[in-house]
């Protein structure tokens, strides 16, 4: 009994242990494809058709409307989407047969492909592809790119396919899949329209059979069936996919036979069209401002974009920069420089570098020691601004801070007006000029007005050195040429850019850049006043010509500045002081021209500099102006504003005050003002006419002249020049004498401070003294002129007589037959005689000189010889009497 018992219980038992089995199987499964199932729903809970479609590649196009650039990524190549009509039917068997021989008839997957496919995954142990459809294939593509390859992602990509073979036709579903598919290794072999101008230059809809058989047999493997990789492996594979389409009815047996004589490599001819280096520096540029005013990456986000490229410029300033067209004489030698339309901020050209390639050190935008470039704008600009100065101002050159700054000819040039100063490029005035427009509105205003031509001085320290360039980071070409844009423009400043608008491709959307520009146009810190007077002196001195303006002197209303910078007293390789940076910068009234010359880091280390190339930017920028000009003038620069005037005024003198009639044209120059500060007295006012000089007296003190005039009144005249309107304008009031001959020439001119002094001069004849007021910085006016007459009495003549033997004097008897007679003249302009007399005071011989000899005299016979010397007015005479023994 108790036996029985204990089998029942067994049976019990296995039965209780059979049963949690399976319920804990059933729960395993069940768990298990509920996590199935979520990841597959999570992953097909959203299925759209429009993620299917392929990003083609963002273009880049100039100003013509010609494809300048197309992009390049591992995502998207260089692809151009097509539709279904422009696939050849040969191409559209080959693919099916070669891929998915069931692909119109199947809702999206194929079960005996699946099957098939399913049972190798077994039998190797895990999922190792195949079976999937054209229509599979296109969904891994889109949403699952880098995903791993598990049951889940499969069950997901059935279904998903089956949603887009319900949601598009099999057309659609064809072309969808061949624009986002590699048909090789390279980017510019995805997507078929890209592929078929990679391998055989062509249109995708000028596919032949074996063409057609090849691009189908890469889609299995691309990386292993590039032919420009894989050759052999390429043809066996299209091979391979023609009896396929032999197979499944597409083509005969003797079409393929025909199609498998063509070999791989004579179908072969890469596409010529190219991204070309010529374009490089400008396409860097206009991807950067891409991303920086749209927040879209073109390698990312297919795009047009329309940009104001110049094909031809763009191409002659990549020749210029590489040494194509042009010399450079040093292979360290760089060069970077930027072409903008004058108005607009529109730039058509770059120069990048020498040899530039995508990506590399971009000159035009690199920053550079701007030397004398900034003085237009920077200095007398804001002068003309700030201080309300003409353009006939003159400022002082002449020592300034103890020597600290000097020209570059290392001489100083007295009074100078702005035109002279900066066709010249003196640093002296510059300077003065920038140290009183810095007293006036601070450098925070300073650094705002640099700002609003669109250059950034916020991290320069600025100061006196920064009038003449004496810059920490720089300016750069680009910036270079907005900034004379705006000076240009009559001060309106256009931000520099490269874009005209920019198209996303899948969402429609528009940035209309250069619209949005041309509407925040705006007002620089430079009024039209003081813009266009910038632009009248520049354009004035350039037509002189004069060095290396001559450039482009020959080019219709053009502008220029060149500047040049040095390095530092303590560079090494004995480059301190000599010439860095080289600049020109010119402007029509259609284009802007701005170009740097210098060395790289290669020639820097070796102790190379420019102070032999100066003339080289000149040379650049006629170059590209002759041929910008070429292409005929569009524009003309704006209309002389309302608020300024030009008027004549006397050079010289501050505040400004218009000439007398009959003053010498020396003295006069017609200048621009603004409105309200062209001189407003004459120089013939009652205002500026000098006090009557009452008395004026010399006396001679040895042979030195002491003078004493009436003291001036009002006296601080004469010690501020700020006393009255008068000393404002001409400066301080001095006493000046003027020393002439009895004919009226002038030997002295001196002024003094003080009422009587003695003049620094010799008096060595009788002469006329005339003494009168005047002012300092206008010595042509002066008070009535009072005339001394100062005669002097002429000493004892100081003359000499010798022979062999040594002095002769007066009643002497020589032994010599040759004397030697001179006299010392007392004064400029004596007049001197020595006579030889015989006993009997007969002139034997007689020389209006200095000196003279007499030979030949007799043994036995007195002489005499007299000396006379005569000032005008009155003569001495000497006379020594001797014999001849």
């Amino acid at each position: 009994m108790s036996s029985k018992k204990n089998k029942t219980q067994k049976k019990i038992n296995k039965k209780k242990v059979f049963i949690a089995l399976t319920i804990c199987i059933l729960v395993a499964l069940i768990g298990g494809v509920s996590v199935l199932a979520y990841g597959v729903y999570k992953d097909t809970e959203t299925f759209d058709a429009k993620k299917l479609l392929s990003s083609g590649a963002s273009v880049m196009y100039d100003d013509q409307g010609q494809v300048l650039y197309t992009y390049g990524s591992e995502e998207n190549g260089t692809r151009e989407n097509i539709t279904y009509e422009d696939l050849p039917q040969v191409l559209v068997d080959a693919v099916v047969a070669a891929e998915d021989s069931r692909f119109f008839e199947h809702n999206g997957f194929d079960l005996p492909r699946i099957a098939k496919a399913a049972m190798s995954n077994l039998v190797a142990g895990g999922i190792r592809g195949g079976g999937s459809t054209i229509t599979q294939q296109l969904i891994k593509k889109a949403y699952f790119p880098n995903a791993e390859k598990t049951y889940t992602r499969k069950f997901s990509e059935i279904i998903l396919a089956i949603q887009a073979d319900k949601a598009l036709s099999k057309e659609e579903i064809l072309t969808l899949y061949l624009n986002k598919i590699y048909f090789g290794r390279s980017t510019r072999s995805i997507g078929i329209s890209s592929a078929s101008r990679y391998y055989f230059d062509k249109d995708v809809s000028e596919l032949t059979l074996p063409e057609a058989a090849m691009l189908a047999g890469s889609l299995n493997s691309p990386y292993n069936y590039d032919p420009y990789y894989c050759l052999n492996n390429a043809t066996e594979r299209r091979n391979t996919i023609l009896n396929l389409m032999v197979k499944h009815g597409y083509i005969t047996q003797k079409e393929c036979d025909d199609a498998k004589n063509v070999k791989v490599e004579n179908m072969l001819c890469s596409s010529k069209i190219t991204n070309s280096s010529v374009n490089a520096a400008y396409v860097d540029i206009v991807t950067d401002e891409v991303k920086k005013r749209t927040g879209l990456d073109p390698l990312k986000t297919q795009m047009n974009i329309y940009t104001y490229c110049n094909s031809e410029t763009q191409a002659l300033a990549a020749a210029i920069g590489n040494g194509e067209k042009y010399d450079y004489s040093d292979e360290d030698m760089r060069m970077g420089g930027a072409v903008q339309s004058s108005q607009d901020g529109r730039i058509v050209a770059v120069i990048g570098g020498r040899n530039y390639n995508f990506g590399n050190y971009n000159y035009a935008t690199q920053k550079q020691q701007p030397g004398s470039s900034v003085k237009p704008f920077l200095d007398y600009g804001l002068a003309f601004e700030n201080l309300d100065w003409s353009t006939g101002h003159s400022i002082n050159d002449d020592d300034y801070y103890n020597g600290k700054f000097k020209n570059w000819d290392r001489q100083f040039h007295g009074l100078v007006t702005v035109e002279n100063a900066l066709e010249n490029s003196w640093n002296i005035p510059a300077i003065k000029t920038f140290d009183e427009v810095q007293q006036k509105i601070g450098s925070d205003k300073i650094q705002e007005a640099m700002e609003s031509i669109g250059i950034s001085m916020n991290k320069e320290n600025i100061g006196l050195a920064s009038a003449i360039g004496g810059w920490s980071y720089g300016i750069s070409p680009l910036e270079m040429a907005g900034a004379y844009a705006t000076i240009s423009n009559n001060g309106l400043y256009t931000e520099s850019h490269t874009i005209n608008y920019v198209e996303v491709v899948q969402t429609g959307e528009t940035f209309n850049i250069d619209e949005e520009i041309q509407n925040n146009a705006k007002q620089s810190a430079y009024s039209k006043a003081s813009a266009f007077m910038v632009r009248q002196v520049m354009l004035d001195y350039t037509k002189n010509g004069s060095g290396n303006y001559a450039y482009v002197s020959g080019i219709e209303n053009v502008g220029a500045k060149t500047g040049t910078s040095n390095w530092a007293s303590t560079a090494k390789n004995g480059m301190a002081g000599k010439s860095r940076d080289l600049w020109m910068s010119a402007y029509t009234s259609d284009y802007i021209c701005s170009v740097w010359m210098g060395f790289g880091k290669e020639g820097i280390d070796k102790g190379k500099t420019t102070s032999q190339y100066k003339a080289y930017p000149g040379k650049v920028v006629q170059t590209l102006l002759n041929h910008l000009q070429s292409k005929g003038s569009q524009k003309s620069y704006p209309d002389q504003p309302d608020d300024v005037e030009q008027a004549a005024m006397v050079k010289g003198i501050y505040p400004y005050v218009s000439p007398s009639e009959g003053m010498s044209e020396d003295m006069i120059i017609q200048a621009w003002f603004k409105k309200g500060t062209a001189p407003a007295q004459s120089v013939d006012s009652d205002v500026f006419n000098l006090a009557g000089l009452s008395s004026f007296d010399v006396s001679l003190s040895g042979q030195s002249i002491t003078f004493n005039f009436a003291p001036y009144n009002p006296e601080n005249a004469v010690t501020d020049e700020n006393a009255n309107d008068a000393t404002k304008t001409f400066g301080k009031v001095v006493y000046t004498v003027v020393v002439q001959d009895q004919n009226g020439q002038e030997l002295h001119r001196e002024n003094f401070s003080t009422s009587s002094g003695t003049l620094n001069y010799t008096v060595n004849q009788n002469v006329k003294v005339i003494g009168f007021y005047s002012y300092e910085r206008a010595p042509e006016r002066t008070s009535n002129q009072i005339e001394k007459d100062l005669s002097i009495n002429l000493s004892t003549v100081n003359a000499s007589l010798s022979c062999d033997s040594g002095q002769i004097n007066d009643g002497a008897t020589i032994s010599s037959t040759s004397i030697q007679a001179s006299i010392s003249v007392q004064g400029q302009g004596h007049s001197v005689t020595i006579a030889l007399y015989d006993q009997n005071g007969n002139v034997l011989s007689s020389v209006n000189h200095h000196s003279a000899t007499f030979s030949n005299l007799s043994h036995g016979r007195s002489y005499s010889i007299k000396f006379l010397e005569s000032n005008g007015s009155a003569s001495v005479e000497k006379t020594i009497h001797f014999t001849v023994s």
